[in-house]
């Protein structure tokens, strides 16, 4: 059995793998989570930068076929733009991915045809600067909301723990034992400093949550559950970004206030 080079090279990558494994990258990922949000980033965004390569290749044929045409007769052209394959290579490792955005090409073009180095500056802006520039603000803006969904996720987790110990410590003045709190135990509760300190941890006002206690109550026949309660607090928070839920409680908000109001006025207001 003769051992070549090539089979010296492949076993160095199978021990690669190897040592791969053994480093567990699993764990990697759970000390460095930021690495996993990039990678979960890159997955989501796969679908749309697979359309953005699919539209660069599509440009960068077009370009081909175009100065394999144009630059024909001219030794540049031989030697750069032969063939619709040599000129896509060109175009694509030259233009589109180099740092030098085609410079080196329009100097070359502009000696044959200035008109010819203008197109490939044409070709340079739509391929790598806006295609590239696409490309890049899609990842960055995929990551990005991953990123804010993990922080949301981990606010949320950490929410229903203080949750947690906040119905524990709202059971403490449950005086029935009935398993729910009614609006005076609550309010009992609210007057509690450790109370307001889990409120100020999930970020809640007291003062919103008092103020809107008597409604929530009355909606819920005077009685609250823990689902519920968690529910109602977590929507409270300042940074909950409203939905068409939040407004549709806003109206019923205003509207049972505004009955409450009218059937408290004297009748004589009205004539």
């Amino acid at each position: 059995l003769t051992v070549s080079g090539s089979n010296i090279r492949i076993l160095g990558v199978l021990r690669m793998m190897r040592l791969a494994r053994i480093m567990r990258l699993a764990k990697l990922f759970r000390f460095v989570p930021e690495l996993l949000v990039i990678i979960r980033g890159v997955g989501i965004a796969l679908r749309a930068i697979s359309l953005v390569f699919v539209l660069l290749g599509m440009v960068v044929y077009m370009g081909a076929i175009a100065f394999r045409v144009m630059l024909e007769n001219s030794t540049f052209g031989k030697e750069l733009f032969g063939s619709v394959p040599q000129a896509m290579g060109t175009l694509l490792l030259d233009c589109a991915l180099s740092g030098t955005k085609g410079g080196a090409l329009m100097r070359e073009a502009y000696k044959v045809n200035p008109l010819f180095s203008f197109l490939m500056f044409c070709f340079a802006l739509i391929a790598n600067v806006t295609m590239m520039g696409v490309l890049s603000g899609l990842l960055v803006q995929t990551i990005k909301k991953v990123a804010e969904l993990e922080e949301e996720e981990k606010q949320i987790m950490s929410n229903l723990a203080t949750m947690d110990d906040f119905w524990v410590h709202l059971m403490e003045t449950d005086n029935n034992n009935d398993g729910n709190i009614t609006r005076e135990e609550f309010l009992e509760l609210m007057c509690q400093a450790h109370t307001l300190k889990l409120l100020k941890r999930m970020d809640v006002d007291p003062e919103i949550l008092v103020a809107l206690s008597d409604f929530m109550f009355d909606e819920n026949n005077g009685r609250l559950s823990q689902s519920t309660l968690n529910q109602w607090v977590l929507d409270l928070r300042t940074s909950q970004k409203g939905t068409l839920k939040d407004h549709y409680m806003t109206r019923k908000f205003i509207k049972t206030k505004l009955h409450e109001t009218l059937a408290a006025a004297p009748k004589e207001e009205y004539e």
